[in-house]
């Protein structure tokens, strides 16, 4: 086999793979040659582009031209061995022959090098998603008029988009071509993924805009498109927000617990509590992050989600938790945050049934809307949502102190994650009227005085 193998990449090699300018001087696009045998003479271009074509010698850019020069030297070395191994593959394949290798085989072979979609593939919804996920990790956005890089957690979403969209493929049975994405199509893809998926509203609504936003990009790259893509929107189901009360915390810090988990999942709910952080950020809480500021003390930390710096004032319930554990944080029940965040949500929902928080409200369960015991309706972030919804209008407590702790950028954005609406004005008005009628009433018990 190894006789072969060489004989095969020796003939192949000497029929040779060969780099040329297109124009011989100026900026010019980068072709390659491949003559495998007479009448198998292939030209395309690599894709690649030389700034200065004169500067060219021996089938390669000159070296001492500079350090670009040398990048785009690497790079075609590098692809003139990756045509070799897929040379190699196709004399070891039992379904291929080198008589059948034609310009598209070459053409995808190089497309392949720069991890790009077929040629046949490019008009294919998949490919076309794989490539933009993967672009993702190089491309950055605008915010605030700053360039922002795309976390590994929007990169995650979109792989679980990806996988969605898999699997629709397999329940279709057959390729889905970009230009198939219209309304119509959404509509039947947030069908499957509520009847045969059974995910939440919310998540469809989410599937939906990642999916409007793949089809821009293709349009953008001016890739054949269904123009009514544009009527294709997301959208959220009714917000209902569940959280605990301060009597009910208190409740829970006064309950004694069965073992030792369940005592480190009830203290990771009052430290949430009164921290308002997402479960992300207390599994990374450590006591490093512990400040005194002013004689003061505070949790500092760079928020995972947003990579914004809060500083969070401790409470002295938060206090005692530390002190529980000589000044630290309580050891997360798992070294991996996905499985320590799906362990605290189960051993927060027995935390608060041995509490005896049994009301019954309304919210999803298992996604499922109906009227449960509260208990049930608790998860890890149920915390962040009890420190805004307690905080907020509470005396001495102002939405920007509290956005300041939780990290939320927009008023908007606070007041729809607690379900409240932006009724401050109208709180003020009302208690205007308050003090006009105390007035009122006051100058009329005088005149009844004064008469008497």
């Amino acid at each position: 086999m190894l006789d072969k193998i060489f004989t095969f990449v020796k003939n192949h090699t000497m029929a040779s793979i060969i780099f040329y300018p297109y124009k011989p001087k100026g900026n010019s696009k980068v072709y390659v040659r491949c003559t495998l045998k007479r009448g198998m003479d292939f030209r395309l271009s690599t894709g690649l582009t030389i700034q200065e074509a004169s500067l060219w010698q021996d089938g390669f850019p000159k070296s001492r031209a500079g350090a670009e020069y040398r990048t785009l030297e690497k790079k075609l070395r590098e692809l003139k061995s990756h045509i070799e191994d897929c040379l190699i593959e196709v004399e070891q394949s039992q379904e291929l022959s080198s008589n059948d290798l034609n310009s598209r085989w070459f053409k995808n072979v190089i497309l392949s090098f720069f991890n790009e979609a077929p040629v046949e593939e490019s008009n294919l919804l998949i490919p076309f998603t794989k490539k933009f996920i993967h672009e993702l990790t190089n491309k950055t956005y605008l915010k605030k008029g700053r360039k922002e890089k795309y976390t590994q957690n929007t990169i995650d979403k979109y792989k679980y988009f990806l996988k969605n969209l898999e699997d629709y493929q397999t329940h279709l049975n057959k390729k889905i071509k970009i230009n198939d994405v219209n309304s119509k199509f959404a509509d039947k893809f947030a069908d499957y993924l509520k009847t045969k998926k059974s995910q939440s509203i919310n998540t469809i609504g989410r599937e939906l805009k990642r999916l409007k936003t793949i089809i821009k990009d293709a349009d953008f790259s001016g890739i054949a498109i269904d123009k009514s893509y544009n009527h294709i929107k997301g959208f959220e189901d009714e917000t209902i927000v569940n959280f605990l009360t301060f009597d009910e915390i208190e409740t829970i810090i006064n309950t004694n617990m069965p073992d030792s988990n369940h005592e480190i999942a009830k203290d990771w709910l009052i430290i949430g509590c009164y921290t308002g952080q997402r479960i992300s950020d207390l599994y990374r809480m450590e006591k490093s992050m512990l400040k005194n500021i002013n004689g003061m003390n505070f949790i500092e930390l760079k928020q995972f989600k947003t990579k914004k710096l809060v500083t969070i004032p401790i409470h002295y319930k938060v206090n005692d938790v530390l002190k529980k554990y000589n000044g630290d944080f309580p050891p997360n029940l798992n070294s991996k945050e996905v499985s320590n965040r799906t362990n605290l949500s189960k051993l927060m929902k027995k935390v608060c049934e041995i509490a005896k928080i049994n009301s019954i409200e309304r919210g999803r369960y298992n996604g499922v809307l109906g009227f449960y015991p509260k208990f049930q309706l608790i998860q890890n972030h149920s915390c962040r949502r009890a420190f805004c919804s307690n905080f907020y209008g509470l005396e001495g407590w102002t939405t920007p102190m509290i956005m300041a702790i939780s990290g939320h950028e927009t008023e908007r954005n606070f007041l729809r994650y607690i379900d409240r609406e932006d009724n401050s004005l109208s709180i003020q008005a009302a208690q205007n009227f308050k003090e006009m009628e105390r007035k009122d009433n006051f100058e009329k018990e005088k005149q009844i005085l004064r008469k008497a």
